[in-house]
């Protein structure tokens, strides 16, 4: 009896942790290319909010600005970010996406960092332009 209780409340638990949860699509939601620009942006506030900015500034909220850029309000954001969230699939094309173009940022800052480096080592091999008045 004992092990038909244990197996009763196992196969219970199993079959209440459904994780297929779908929300409705609300009325304002974000579009998938929005969704992925706004995410991009996020991220970059994020990621420079403890940056010290031209005002001598650290640890700025710029959240805002990134909704007003794109004219919604972070409810707005929140409610299409459960949306697609509940659409896994939606959710990692949306992800996948921003981590490309984080990515392909990322390249073009170590390239310019490593284009700097190679000119204050060796400031000769540069290319220089050439002067147009003859010597």
């Amino acid at each position: 009896m004992r092990k038909l209780m244990t197996f009763f409340l196992i196969l219970m638990a199993f079959l209440g942790c459904d994780s297929k949860v779908n929300y409705e699509k609300p009325e304002n939601l974000i579009s998938k290319k929005q969704m992925t620009d706004l995410l991009y942006d996020m991220h970059l506030a994020i990621g420079t909010s403890n940056v010290q900015n031209v005002k001598y500034e650290k640890n700025r909220n710029y959240m805002a600005f990134v909704y007003e850029k794109y004219g919604i309000d972070s409810v707005q954001f929140a409610m299409s970010n459960i949306y697609y969230t509940s659409n896994i699939n939606e959710y990692e094309e949306i992800f996948e996406a921003v981590q490309e173009r984080l990515k392909k940022l990322q390249d073009s800052l170590v390239q310019e960092a490593d284009s700097l480096v190679r000119a204050k080592r060796a400031p000769n091999l540069v290319d220089k332009p050439k002067d147009s008045i003859p010597q």
